[in-house]
């Protein structure tokens, strides 16, 4: 695994859409919440009781998106250290790469929302009625479009949060890349520590309070620039650990069959439990209780990658499968969800219509991942080649001039 012009561990690949699959199972849950037939939120509160229980994995959602971060610093510095890009032709290819299917998530949210035209769905939580429940405007689409400013990102989709975060990061990534490749490991994490830790500080009522520069930390909800900052440290542990891989991969494989094991132990118990555990502190925002989650997600794809059997059991026809259309099931799955309840909610029995969904998502995220997704990765092949050589021909015209 030393030649990042090779290397692809498919083990990550199930991971991402294990992970995926736990985001899905998470809101399919949500949506029994407040019911009023008892048995649905008779199984609600059952999954929130599950939930402290080692169960809760098959639905940590947020454990997911934390975990999408870090593989995306991974992957992205082995593109960039493959030395085949140059900047231009990273950036083309990267956003090229997310956005195509961001735009189409976009396009068929705004379509189901302006179908809907701010109508509720009668018995159910307050949590699923807020989506589809403002008018379309531009304004709202131009900050979709460009993922610029704090805009409200649950109007269309309500996952594309995460994507506002991953294709601004991705910009600046090769800032990241150059101190990860250059610096001592503590020493290129440290400034995105610090980072994190400050935007944490800025975002407590207390200090909003008292310092009128943080003001700003007040406001944004899941688009908010401070989130962006603070998930610049995920980029650069995912990014720190794929430069550093083979000797984290041998120092793994050269521990004794015990140490593994309670290395699996803490792994899962930082994954399922870490936010929770930090709740003890105080912080009233999400952004501390992602530190042990992105500890875990580390443990978890050298594990996935250096530990024989579970390496084997996701390298399995299924967890591929789900690999290949994590990024669609990821994007898509919301539409689907909010299609069928404002569809068929009164039609159908709240239990069959989400086994309904549940396949219709897995129907509509194979169908876009072969119709949008994967053409979308050709094109930023294409978009990479052909900024790759403007930027090359205009670095030649200038070599001549001077």
């Amino acid at each position: 695994m030393s030649n990042p012009k090779t290397t692809r561990i498919y083990a990550f690949d199930a991971l991402r859409g294990l992970a995926a699959c736990s985001v899905v199972i998470g809101h399919l849950f949500i949506v029994m919440r407040g019911q009023a037939d008892a048995v649905y939120d008779r199984v609600f509160e059952w999954t929130r009781i599950a939930g402290q229980t080692p169960l809760h994995v098959l639905w940590q959602g947020h454990a997911a998106v934390v975990l999408f971060f870090v593989l995306s610093g991974f992957v992205l510095y082995l593109l960039l250290a493959s030395a085949k890009l140059s900047m231009p032709a990273y950036v083309a290819k990267r956003v090229t790469r997310l956005y195509v299917p961001y735009l189409a998530a976009i396009v068929l949210g705004a379509l189901g929302a302006h179908a809907v035209n701010g109508d509720t769905l009668a018995g159910f939580n307050h949590w699923i009625n807020k989506f589809w429940s403002w008018p379309v405007s531009l304004a709202s689409i131009g900050g979709h479009l460009f993922v610029l400013g704090q805009f409200n990102a649950d109007r269309y989709d309500f996952t594309i949060w995460t994507l506002v975060h991953e294709m601004r990061i991705s910009l600046v990534f090769p800032l990241i890349f150059i101190m990860v490749q250059r610096m001592r490991w503590w020493a290129a994490l440290m400034p995105f520590v610090i980072a994190s830790v400050t935007m944490v500080v800025l975002r407590q009522p207390a200090v909003r309070e008292s310092l009128d520069i943080a003001a700003f930390a007040a406001h944004g909800g899941l688009t908010a620039y401070v989130l962006t900052v603070h998930y610049l440290l995920a980029f650069a542990i995912g990014a720190s650990l794929a430069r550093y891989r083979d000797r984290l991969l041998t120092a793994y494989r050269r521990l004794p069959g015990r140490s593994r094991g309670l290395l699996g132990v803490l792994t899962f118990m930082l994954y399922v439990y870490g936010g929770q555990a930090l709740q003890i502190t105080g912080l009233a925002t999400m952004m501390p209780y992602d530190w042990p989650m992105m500890a875990a997600a580390v443990l978890l794809l050298i594990t996935a990658a250096a530990e024989p059997a579970f390496r084997r059991s996701l390298e399995a026809p299924l967890p591929q499968y789900l690999g290949r259309i994590s990024y669609s099931l990821y994007l898509f799955h919301p539409i689907v969800l909010l299609a069928m309840l404002h569809g068929l909610a009164g039609v159908l029995p709240l239990g069959w219509l989400l086994v309904l969904t549940a396949i219709a998502i897995l129907v509509v995220s194979d169908l876009a991942y072969r119709t949008i997704e994967r053409p979308a990765v050709e094109l930023s092949r294409i978009a990479a080649e052909r900024v790759g050589r403007l930027a090359g021909s205009r670095h030649a015209r200038l070599g001549r001039r001077a």
